[in-house]
């Protein structure tokens, strides 16, 4: 039933309007608690557990600012959002909530191993256009570029060097479509450095090495259960979803 209005409503409504229908829409059920029960959106609501005032955050792939504008709540004027998405069209989307709030910094970048030109791609497929899915354009998965309905061009940064000054980071969440490991792992030493705790989606073909590079760094990875996070010891078996790694010496504290 919700993909069939979605399908009319993208049918209908120019690109950026859809985007900004649906990015209203997204925080009106929010804010009244609508999606509250949703296990999709539960991490939108259990962040003020792990998210303290003063707290710098960095939210990278922030799209539409779905979890930006929570995080800028919460942190509140002491605290800082920044935020990194690369796609135009969904900046000046979410510039228009978050020049609101004088804690959030947007970065206009995709993040990777090189600073140079890049196309993100992404296809409805479903018959409307998913906020989530535009990912870094691989010629090898997504054959020829001129066949995806949707591309877009951006400029990569390189994330060490983007956050490598910030004199503290508290939290990170990072969902960039498979490049979470590639990032994540190019920001190692300013993560050993600070210890936040990382919200980072794994699944498939990065769980492996999304699980190995933060027990390198002494992290131990948790899941939220009946809004309660549950340690899970180095032997599990496929964690995929949305998981909060916390480093040792603070995870006694948020058990």
């Amino acid at each position: 039933m919700i993909s069939n209005l979605k399908k009319k409503i993208f049918k209908h409504l120019d690109f950026e309007n859809y985007l900004r229908l649906h990015q209203r829409g997204f925080f009106f059920m929010y804010n009244t608690s609508l999606l509250k029960f949703s296990d999709s959106y539960k991490y939108h609501y259990y962040i003020k557990n792990l998210i303290n005032k003063g707290d710098v955050v960095l939210d990278i792939g922030a799209n539409l600012g779905y979890y930006s504008i929570p995080f800028a709540k919460q942190v509140g004027k002491s605290g800082k959002v920044h935020s990194v998405e690369p796609i135009k069209v969904f900046n000046k989307i979410f510039n228009e909530i978050a020049k609101k709030y004088d804690n959030i910094i947007l970065y206009p970048f995709a993040l990777g191993t090189e600073e140079k030109l890049i196309q993100l791609v992404s296809s409805p497929q479903t018959g409307y256009f998913r906020t989530g899915l535009p990912h870094v354009y691989d010629s090898v998965k997504d054959g020829d570029l001129s066949s995806s309905e949707f591309s877009f061009e951006a400029q990569m940064k390189i994330p060490s060097k983007l956050f490598g000054s910030l004199d503290r980071i508290d939290y990170i969440k990072c969902d960039i479509e498979g490049f979470e490991y590639l990032v994540l792992s190019e920001m190692k030493e300013v993560i050993r450095r600070h210890k936040p705790k990382v919200q980072v989606e794994v699944w498939g073909q990065n769980e492996k090495t999304i699980k190995e590079l933060f027990d390198e760094m002494g992290y131990t990875p948790f899941k939220l259960n009946k809004n309660k996070l549950v340690s899970l010891n180095s032997n599990s078996s496929k964690i995929e979803g949305d998981y909060i790694f916390i480093h040792k010496q603070q995870a006694s504290n948020v058990i």
